[in-house]
């Protein structure tokens, strides 16, 4: 599994279906020094993660959010390297609840009296409701983009999105949505629409 760089980047909760974003870059880097980018090789592995389309949905995202902050695509010898890194996981998650109709229990409550006799604890029952318990499979995807210096093959910017995956494949305007995402903390803004 691919080491991740930034400490922002080892821990994301999941809840309900929002999807989360994290960035971090280094801060003696300046971005304005850099001219071009380029793709590196896509990992192997995440050929197994997501579809040949979804594939050139990312790679095209990720090309139109760079060329927007400046950013000149060189296929061989950029400043900068883009590396993509996919991983989905399946999760399970449980909740229960009451058959509350179900016709079970009694008169419900616990009393406590006090009385001539001393103190006593009576009841008529405890209410008491059957109850379902309910697994819930789904897949977290973890989205992971690092840049990298080429001339001194570190990297100076990285970038995160986690969240479920629907079972349907994205469309090429929702990758481009989570891609932006990513990016919008990166160290130069926009400068092209």
């Amino acid at each position: 599994m691919k080491k991740l760089v930034f400490p922002l980047l080892l821990v994301f909760l999941v809840s309900c279906n929002p999807w989360k974003y994290a960035s971090e870059y280094d801060h003696e880097v300046d971005f304005n020094t850099y001219k071009t980018f380029g793709l590196l090789n896509w990992e192997r592995q995440n050929d197994d993660q997501v579809s040949a389309e979804t594939k050139q949905f990312i790679l095209l995202a990720i090309k139109k959010e760079l060329e927007r902050r400046g950013y000149t695509y060189q296929k061989e010898n950029a400043d900068l390297q883009a590396s993509i890194y996919i991983i989905v996981n399946e999760e399970t998650s449980y909740s229960a609840y009451a058959n509350q109709y179900a016709g079970y229990g009694g008169y419900g409550g616990v009393a406590v009296g006090v009385g001539s006799g001393g103190v006593g604890v009576y009841g008529y029952g405890v209410q008491t409701y059957p109850f379902t318990a309910v697994q819930h499979d789904y897949n977290v995807g973890t989205f992971v983009v690092d840049l990298l210096d080429a001339s001194k093959k570190k990297i100076v910017w990285q970038g995160l999105a986690q969240g479920r995956v629907a079972h349907e494949e994205p469309t090429q305007e929702l990758v481009q949505e989570r891609v932006n995402s990513v990016f919008k903390d990166f160290p130069i803004k926009r400068v092209k629409k």
